[in-house]
């Protein structure tokens, strides 16, 4: 099959609906195929039969429409394509080594573990309770 300025199911699409349509006239749908075949290359196709220029007028808006669309698409296609290739990505130990690679032995700094706080002695524990104990308030005195 020639490349076609539409995609194959658009073509495939409009073939069965034209078949289908004029089924009843195989001659009028073969002479309508033609004249789509024509106009996809870019060609005028002259037909004396009504039948098949009326199919094919029926649907030129729509294969207008599916040229243009297989046209950008294909414009976008080749964009992509001429595209310069972007970042590498990394893996994970790739990125780990790249990183590792950039240090240098000033970068680290010896750290001690933190010494865990020593508990209360017996002396701070009493202090502490009788510091939250509360105390009897005189009943003899008023406010």
């Amino acid at each position: 099959m020639k490349k076609l300025p539409v995609s194959r199911k658009v073509y495939a699409d409009i073939s069965e609906r034209i078949n289908t349509s004029l089924s009843h006239a195989p001659q009028s749908a073969a002479e309508a195929m033609r004249i789509v075949e024509a106009y996809l290359d870019g060609t005028t196709a002259e037909s004396s039969d009504p039948v098949a220029l009326l199919a094919f007028n029926m649907i030129k808006v729509e294969l207008d429409r599916a040229m243009l669309r297989s046209a950008r698409a294909r414009q976008r296609a080749q964009e992509r394509k001429n595209a310069p290739a972007g970042p590498k990505k990394l893996t994970p130990e790739e990125i780990v080594e790249k990183l590792l690679s950039q240090l240098t032995p000033e970068d680290f700094e010896e750290v001690t573990p933190p010494t865990p706080p020593l508990p209360p002695t017996r002396r701070e524990r009493r202090e502490a309770a009788r510091a939250r104990k509360q105390r009897w308030k005189s009943l003899t005195q008023r406010p």
